[in-house]
């Protein structure tokens, strides 16, 4: 399960431009959720099933999305990919 932090602009269309880039790539986030600060919006989206590489790869590629300031993957604990 890897969690990815997005901060993005206070805009109507941050939300839906992270959401479709997971639509474009037919991944289905396990939870999205979206909390509005005073200077930005802080979205986070878990999704099962990645490979560590590819993770990287879409945390990298989402802070490269139209009003994502920043991007970060947290990485699963180490006894989730143990079991796995």
């Amino acid at each position: 399960m890897h969690r990815f932090c997005v901060d993005a602009i206070l805009d109507p269309q941050s939300l839906p431009r992270v959401a479709n880039y997971f639509a474009q790539r037919a991944i289905v986030p396990d939870a999205m959720t979206m909390q509005v600060l005073s200077t930005h919006m802080r979205i986070e989206v878990t999704v099962a099933g990645l490979a560590t590489g590819q993770a990287t790869t879409i945390a990298a590629k989402l802070g490269e999305v139209v009003a994502v300031t920043a991007s970060v993957l947290e990485e699963p604990p180490a006894e989730l990919v143990a079991a796995e």
